[in-house]
């Protein structure tokens, strides 16, 4: 019996021969973005097994993980580009077409601070979760995103300052373009002191969470309790609810910019919505 082409194969293949795939930007997303069908399925996964039936099911088993419908075609896309970059050299039989997902059309969606305040009430007094709890407020009221959070340090955290250095310290940047500094809100003042009181400073300062995927689980569960839909809403939905909230109260653009850590104003600028309060606000200042 012949000898099958697995998925790891594959995958190794197309990050060695693929022009776009070996070199520039691309190249790490394109790693993570195929990672996810190799920590679902394995190395060894025979590629002739790779079926639309089996993508769908692995479609549905991202969106239990809290991916959202972007996401989990960006997600088929790369399968779909390692399966067909092999078929051209030969390696295995050109795949089906694997059906996408529909994305919504490029709104940022946002919990208001009421859907906030339900699920962190919801963590500690029904799931029992303060931890939960905390890096959802977190999350909210500094705009981090979720491997941010969970990478960040006691050390990156200046109570004195009331500051969150995001992305390293003044003086120890490892990656300067990616830093930024985040005004600590009344809101999570008390939990970061709680969390930070004689710890040590290079102890994570959310080392409740092995993992993005167990975070993601109990925020998915504590999300449907208190009624929020699946369409869309997941952990990150919190970064754009601070980015909401600080537009909406007037933030200037370009200090809203330097705390969500966007190269280009633009990014910044599907914050500002044009509402009908920020309207007669306008009106009534001239």
């Amino acid at each position: 019996m012949a000898k099958q082409f697995t998925w790891g194969e594959a995958l190794d293949y197309t990050l060695r021969t693929r022009d776009t795939w070996r070199n520039g930007g691309g190249r790490k997303t394109n790693i993570i973005n195929a990672g996810h069908f190799t920590e679902a399925h394995g190395r060894s996964f025979p590629v002739d097994r790779i079926n639309s039936a089996l993508i769908n099911q692995y479609a549905v088993d991202l969106e239990d993980l809290g991916k959202a419908n972007a996401t989990i075609n960006r997600c088929i896309s790369a399968i779909s580009t390692v399966l067909n970059h092999c078929a051209e050299d030969d390696l295995c039989d050109a795949p089906r077409k694997f059906k996408r997902r529909k994305e919504s059309e490029g709104r940022n969606l946002y919990f208001t601070k009421e859907q906030v305040n339900s699920m962190v009430t919801a963590s500690v007094e029904v799931f029992s979760r303060t931890d939960l709890a905390e890096i959802i407020q977190v999350a909210a009221f500094t705009g981090m995103r979720q491997g941010e959070l969970l990478k960040l340090k006691v050390k990156d955290v200046d109570l004195s300052l009331n500051t969150v250095h995001v992305g390293g310290r003044p003086g120890f940047k490892t990656k300067a373009r990616n830093y930024r500094a985040v005004p600590i809100h009344e809101a999570i003042a008390r939990p970061l002191y709680e969390r930070l009181e004689c710890a040590s400073p290079n102890i994570a300062v959310f080392d409740d969470w092995s993992s993005k995927d167990q975070l993601l689980r109990a925020f998915h569960k504590v999300r449907r309790y208190v009624g929020i839909p699946d369409d869309g809403y997941c952990f990150h939905t919190l970064r754009h609810s601070f980015g909401t909230w600080h537009a909406a109260a007037g933030t200037p653009i370009r200090t809203l910019m330097d705390f969500m850590g966007h190269k280009r104003i633009e990014t910044t600028l599907r914050y500002a919505k044009p509402t009908s309060e920020a309207a007669i606000k306008a009106m009534a200042a001239i």
